[in-house]
């Protein structure tokens, strides 16, 4: 049910690590989790935040390109504590791509603020759209087997992570791409309150987040992603 799910999504490959010790978990289901996550760590991260930096350079702001951020190496976007929380709870961050939206002027700086916030999370649910069509392909053209099975369950968590990750971010607290979008919204002195309390708001977060308390509502959005994705990949079975 979707509570398990909620908790499962968000529980981290230590945590399988200690399933597999008290004999709850298989060695495999082990091995794809910690595969599934330095996917995310060292893959699909550095495409969120390149997303971010190359649309902040498309719309005429150069600050991540000055510094390094438009690419797709892993160690330009690792934020040490974000990866140790990925293998924790499957949920983490990286180290976020510095804009100046007053460089934006190919469009207003509160449509610059929505696009360059935005393009973080469509990149995970992009991803995670090829993501199933490997899949699929896979399914439709090699036989079934063992590793087949492997694989295929190893890339089905690495998409499921990279949604929760965009369904994650979405969410409109400070410093997530979510606030970024509703604060484009917000009265100068709404924007103070929260962003005076942001540190009590993160540490509430991650209290829930890691107890499983939001994992549910956070499954049953990202579910409803992988559904939609799913349906559209239809004419591959």
């Amino acid at each position: 049910n979707f509570q398990e799910q909620g908790e499962k999504m968000f529980r981290g490959p230590i945590y399988d690590l200690f399933g597999f010790i008290q004999g709850k978990d298989s060695f495999e289901m082990v091995v794809i989790s910690f595969f599934s996550v330095l996917v995310i760590i060292m893959v699909l991260n550095p495409i969120h935040e390149c997303a971010h930096a190359l649309t902040a350079k498309l719309l005429g702001d150069d600050t991540a390109e000055s510094r390094g951020r438009v690419t797709l190496n892993p160690f330009a976007h690792i934020d040490p504590t974000g990866a140790v929380l990925m293998f924790l709870c499957r949920f983490g961050w990286a180290n976020p791509v510095p804009v100046d939206l007053r460089k934006c002027r190919k469009v207003s700086i509160r449509t610059a603020n929505i696009l360059v916030s935005l393009a973080g999370p469509f990149s995970n649910i992009i991803m995670s759209l090829i993501i199933i069509i490997i899949i699929k392909i896979l399914w439709l053209t090699l036989p079934d087997s063992t590793t087949m099975g492997y694989v295929t369950t190893a890339l089905y968590l690495t998409a499921r992570i990279s949604l929760n990750l965009a369904v994650f971010n979405l969410i409109p607290i400070p410093p997530l791409d979510g606030y970024h979008v509703l604060s484009t919204f917000m009265s100068p002195k709404a924007m103070a309150f929260v962003e005076r309390n942001a540190h009590i708001i993160r540490w509430v977060m991650l209290f829930l987040l890691v107890g499983g308390i939001i994992g549910v509502p956070l499954s049953y959005a990202s579910e409803g992603l992988y559904f939609l994705l799913d349906k559209m990949t239809f004419f591959l079975g």
